[in-house]
């Protein structure tokens, strides 16, 4: 059979309708920055039927059922990995041993599966008993959960999970990652549509669902919310990302603070709700016993400046879905006629550069309130020139919470945790940025506080070149 015939442009109109294929589908749109991709989603959904790309294009927008389902498999699944929103995990941890009974919670818009098998690892690794626990994942993505069933990965999945975590519970061979019939047991996957579907499960003791909402149009997210919230039992959490913390308000759900990030908690009837528990007494995130694999060395106290910046007071960062209005503003906005992110960053950089580290930290804890991974790249620089290494590194991994593929965040814990005396984890991390350069051009531009290019991050990564400061220079 020839090739496929490979749609590399698409005209406006015809994106017009594939976006609106999309929007009636499962209720996404778009950001403008996705929409390029979605030529090589239409292509490699094509191949996936054996159809030429200009046959395949023609039922989708006909909307044939099962063009448009195979279409969706390529067009709406982002990325995840095992663990990749680790301080939300050990908060389950903390809390899951206490509650007596089973133990459910909902992965709502799971992808691949990679976070509902990290959800069961997690409360395995808490002491929580194998048959009380119960993780249902759910996708819009047929394709996606197949996978998830599979579940068998690439070694990339894996790249921010602990070593002692991996050996006790995945099978990792050089070429790939593979999820034991023991914790596959715990985990269900079910299709479903969160814009159209009830909730698939009620009475959970947590839901996840990161960076899902930010891709519905504003008029579906308070129905998709109130569906969140239905499946909660009291006392039970919802984990959403920073970004998505505004479309919350007004559902009656208490917001605290953990390593610095939000997390929402469905009150108790009759419970004295707090909005803000945790604000003047942040929860501790502690491990059940001193030797589980979950625990976490705390930054010393004069790193805080990395772990305590206010991000859940600060307006969400663009979304990426056409809002058409403005998000409602948390209470207390920055002035409007203060300086905007870059030249707040551009200040604080070159206070950095003079030594002038108290000012530098200032304008980076601004710069911060917008969810910048810059500023938290930056603070990692003062903490470091203060000899305050640990915080550095807590700095950096805030810096990868928000963006995980910022490369040069990965080359600077290679250098600091190689200031630690831990040599495992550099070489982590010098693994994990040479594969957040994979695909780029050597002359391409990376984000970070200060230039550098991809090809020039490469050729500090091999392993014997030296590492400066804060990573390569």
């Amino acid at each position: 059979m020839k090739d496929p015939v490979r749609v590399e442009r698409l005209d406006e109109a015809t994106l017009g309708g594939l976006e609106s294929v999309l929007r009636v589908a499962c209720g996404m749109v778009l950001a403008p920055s996705v929409r390029p991709s979605l030529g090589t989603a239409l292509t490699r959904a094509a191949e996936s039927q054996g159809m030429p790309t200009a046959d395949f294009l023609q039922r989708v927008l006909a909307r044939d059922t099962t063009a448009v389902e195979a279409f969706i498999g390529y067009a709406v699944i982002g990325e995840t990995y095992f663990f990749r929103h680790p301080e939300q995990l050990r908060e389950l941890a903390r809390v899951a041993p206490s509650h007596p009974g089973s133990f459910l919670v909902w992965s709502a818009g799971c992808a691949s599966g990679e976070e509902p098998y990290s959800i069961a690892m997690t409360l395995l690794a808490a002491g929580l008993p194998p048959e009380s626990i119960r993780v249902v994942g759910t996708d819009v993505s047929g394709r996606a959960l197949l996978r998830a069933r599979q579940a068998t990965y690439s070694p990339w999945s894996v790249r921010r999970m602990e070593p002692e975590l991996e050996k006790r519970f995945l099978s990792i061979t050089p070429e790939s990652v593979s999820v034991p019939p023991e914790l596959r047991a715990r985990v269900e996957f079910r299709r479903h549509n969160l814009v159209t579907d009830p909730p698939p499960v009620s009475g959970a003791q947590a839901v996840f669902c990161r960076n899902v909402l930010i891709y519905f149009p504003p008029e579906v997210i308070p129905s998709v919310m109130e569906r969140l919230v239905r499946a909660l039992a009291p006392g039970g959490w919802l984990f959403v990302a920073p970004a998505e913390l505004p479309f919350a308000k007004g559902l009656g759900l208490e917001e605290r603070e953990v390593d610095g990030m939000p997390v929402l908690r469905k009150p108790v009837p009759g419970e004295k709700a707090s909005t803000r528990a945790s604000r003047s007494t942040p929860l501790r995130v502690l491990a059940r016993t001193p030797t589980s694999p979950l625990r976490r060395v705390q930054t010393p106290s004069r790193a805080a400046p990395a772990s305590s910046a206010p991000a859940p007071e600060a307006p969400p960062p663009a979304p990426a879905v056409r809002a058409g209005k403005a998000l409602t503003p948390p209470p207390t906005p920055p002035p409007s006629a203060g300086p905007s992110l870059p030249d707040t960053l551009e200040r604080a950089v070159a206070a950095a550069r003079a030594g002038q580290f108290d000012l530098a930290e200032e304008l980076a804890r601004v710069a911060a309130r917008e969810l910048s991974p810059e500023a938290y790249l930056l603070l990692a620089m003062v903490a470091e020139g203060r000899e305050d290494v640990q915080g550095a590194v807590a700095a950096v991994r805030k810096a990868l919470y928000l963006e995980p593929q910022l490369a040069i965040g990965h080359a600077m814990l290679v250098a600091l945790y190689g200031r630690l005396g831990q040599p495992e984890e550099s070489e982590r991390a010098r693994r994990n940025a040479l594969r957040a350069l994979e695909g780029l051009d050597d002359e391409h531009v990376l984000r970070g506080v200060e230039a550098m290019t991809a090809g020039g991050l490469r050729r500090a990564l091999v392993p014997g070149v030296r590492m400066g400061k804060s990573g390569a220079r």
